[in-house]
């Protein structure tokens, strides 16, 4: 019964430290507006996408972008608590860009993936 706890423990230490990292979906805390931030989501290779997704929630003094790259721009404004999501088929990388445009301060929770 002793070996048995400790393969046990063994076991779920392996899986807790489980290093990879999700390349399909991100959440990052915006405070800085000074400058812009790019990030890139890489869907996984043997996994099937119907949609992309991005939530944003905080408070900022003004307006800020948000673009998927080559296409249009989302403007916020002030109190935010939003979801925008749309059709997302195939295997590219999107890359978001998050654009202080007018904003100076503030704080955004800023969650997407695919």
């Amino acid at each position: 019964m002793k070996n048995l706890t400790i393969i046990f423990l063994i076991s779920v230490s392996i899986l807790s430290c489980d290093k990879t990292k999700r390349t399909d979906f991100k959440k990052i805390i915006l405070t800085d507006f000074t400058k812009k931030k790019i990030d890139t989501l890489i869907p996984h290779k043997n996994k099937t996408y119907y949609s992309y997704y991005i939530k944003v929630k905080g408070e900022i003094n003004d307006s800020v972008k948000i673009k998927r790259k080559d296409h249009y721009d989302i403007i916020l404004i002030g109190n935010i608590d939003t979801l925008i999501n749309g059709d997302y088929y195939g295997n590219e990388k999107i890359i978001w860009v998050f654009d202080p445009f007018k904003a100076t301060k503030g704080e955004l929770e800023i969650e997407y993936g695919l």
